[in-house]
C-alpha cells in the first residue's frame, strides 16, 4: 500500500467516524498553523526530529485539502512536479541565454527574477 493509499484510507475512516473537516478554510487554518510551527522550529534551531514531524503534519494537511476538494493527491502532486520541471527547464534556458552556466552564488532577487521569467515562458 502506498503512502497515498494509506492516507486516503485513514482519512476515509476518520470521516466515517465523524472526525472530519467542515470546510476547506479549516484545513487552510491548519496548514497555516503547521507553517507557523515549522517557522518556530527553524528560528529556534530546534530538534530535527520535531521539525521533521511538523513538516510531515504540513504535508498531511495539504493531502487533506486535496481529498476535501475531491482531488487525487498523487495526481495533484504529479501535476505540480510536471509544472516545476517545465519551469525549471525554462529557467535553465534563460540562464544559459544570459551567458551564465548556473545561478550558483546569485542573490535570491536574481533567482526570483529568472524564476518569474521562466513562469511566463513555460506557463
Amino acid at each position: 500500500m502506498t503512502i497515498f493509499e494509506r492516507l486516503t484510507l485513514i482519512e476515509k475512516q476518520a470521516d466515517d467516524f465523524g472526525f472530519m473537516w467542515e470546510n476547506p478554510f479549516q484545513i487552510l487554518d491548519q496548514i497555516q498553523s503547521e507553517c507557523q510551527e515549522i517557522q518556530n522550529d527553524l528560528t529556534q534551531n530546534g530538534d530535527q526530529s520535531h521539525l521533521q514531524e511538523e513538516i510531515g503534519d504540513l504535508l498531511h494537511a495539504a493531502f487533506s485539502l486535496c481529498l476535501f476538494c475531491n482531488f487525487d493527491a498523487e495526481e495533484t502532486l504529479v501535476k505540480s512536479v510536471d509544472k516545476f520541471e517545465r519551469r525549471f527547464k525554462a529557467l535553465k534556458s534563460l540562464v544559459h541565454e544570459s551567458g551564465q552556466e548556473t545561478l550558483q552564488g546569485q542573490p535570491v532577487e536574481i533567482l526570483m527574477a529568472f524564476w518569474d521569467k521562466a513562469k511566463q515562458r513555460a506557463a
